[in-house]
This record gives structure tokens, C-alpha cells and sequence, in this order.
């Protein structure tokens, strides 16, 4: 517990980006960890707390808020003209870094913030669709997501059919293995739809319209 009290009084100092973003990250912060404090899982935070891998965790926290400080100072401008949509996403992205584990999504998150200051996130049920997707997509299934999104479709396949001199416009995957996966990930997540077709449509997954979004938001700023 004395952890998350470290972390609360850490978030919790007044700075400039508090004062021009309205505390987007201290709020949220604070928001998970009374939360998660006042929650089934309560008594097991003490216990959690001695364990190295909160400790590294706790590292990983740290770092990633202080950049994403650093960030939204130096973006002022644009963070004080934020509109609705594009402060839920940063404020989600925020929360969601407060519970990744992973050191890839952490860097993820952290493009999302900074494309989110820039990016068209969407209007209405868009927006809070990116958001859950930024929230809950792992490392591994946006790495797919880039890789695929070059194509018009996936599909999965019980053998990979010999390579074609022309460009095939559908990527097929082994329906068995890491991308199979990785491609049901993206279509529990709403990144994918099975093909309207019933004829050459057969098994193969087209991108939705936030995919475009979501790939914007989790690329590096500088790619």
C-alpha cells in the first residue's frame, strides 16, 4: 500500500500541465488507484505490494507518466483546445497506462497521447470505440494490425498457398498460431468485421473504419 500512497502523492504535486490540461493525467491516475484501492482486490494490495514485480512495475509507471508530463507541457497549446473526443482519448490512454504491464503497449500508449494532441479520433461512439481499443489492444495484436492493414482483408486458411508473383489483395494466415490469434484479438476488439459477402467472401475479415484510427493513434509520432 505505501507504494500506491507514493504514487498518489507524486500524481497528486501541482504542475504546469495540471494547470493547462486540467489534471488529465493526475485526475485519471488518481481515479484507478482509488478504485482498485476500494475494490474487491483491497485486501490483496499489501501483499501485491512486496512483490519485485510491483516494484518494476512502479518503475514503469513512473517513467511513462513523466514523459507523457513532459509531453502534454511542451504541446500547451494544443492541449488547451482539446476537444471532448480527443481528451477522452488521452485521458483513457492515461488510465490504461496505470494497469500495462507491458513495456511495448506502455510505448504505445505513449504515441497515443502525443497523435491524439494532432489526430482525428472521431465523433461521438467513434471516439469511445478508439478509446476501448487503445485501452485493450496488446502489443502483439497492434504489430499484426500494422502488418495487415496493407491488404483489404485476412484470411484464415488451413495452408498457405504457394507465393504468387501478383499482388494478392487478402493476407492469409494459418488458422492455427500466433497471427490467428492475434487476427480474433482485433475482431473481439471491433478492428475487424467478417466480409459482407456470402460468395468470395468466404472466411475473410475486412478492416473496420476505426482501424484506420487506431493505427494512427498507436504509430510512433515520428514514423
Amino acid at each position: 500500500m505505501s507504494n500506491v500512497r507514493h504514487l498518489m502523492n507524486q500524481l497528486s504535486k501541482p504542475s504546469n500541465v495540471e494547470r493547462v490540461s486540467g489534471s488529465v493525467v493526475t485526475e485519471s491516475a488518481l481515479t484507478v488507484v482509488a478504485a482498485v484501492a476500494g475494490g474487491p482486490l483491497a485486501p490483496l494490495l499489501p501483499v501485491l505490494a512486496k512483490s519485485l514485480a510491483a516494484e518494476r512495475q512502479k518503475k514503469r509507471v513512473e517513467a511513462a507518466i513523466s514523459e507523457i508530463h513532459g509531453l502534454l507541457a511542451e504541446q500547451s497549446q494544443r492541449v488547451a483546445t482539446l476537444s471532448d473526443e480527443q481528451y477522452k482519448v488521452v485521458n483513457e490512454t492515461v488510465l490504461a497506462v496505470l494497469q500495462t504491464t507491458q513495456e511495448e503497449k506502455i510505448g504505445l500508449l505513449r504515441n497515443a497521447v502525443a497523435n491524439a494532441l494532432t489526430t482525428d479520433v472521431g465523433t461521438g461512439q467513434e471516439a469511445i470505440m478508439v478509446s476501448r481499443v487503445i485501452r485493450d489492444i496488446s502489443a502483439e495484436e497492434a504489430t499484426f494490425l500494422f502488418k495487415a492493414f496493407v491488404y483489404e482483408g485476412i484470411q484464415p486458411v488451413t495452408a498457405l498457398p504457394p507465393q504468387s508473383a501478383s499482388k494478392d489483395k487478402v493476407l492469409r494466415i494459418l488458422a492455427t498460431g500466433s497471427e490467428y490469434l492475434n487476427m480474433s484479438g482485433l475482431l473481439s476488439l471491433g478492428v475487424l468485421t467478417p466480409a459482407e459477402s456470402a460468395w468470395d467472401g468466404i472466411g475473410t475479415m475486412r478492416f473496420t473504419a476505426i482501424a484506420a484510427k487506431v493505427i494512427a493513434l498507436l504509430r510512433s509520432p515520428d514514423a
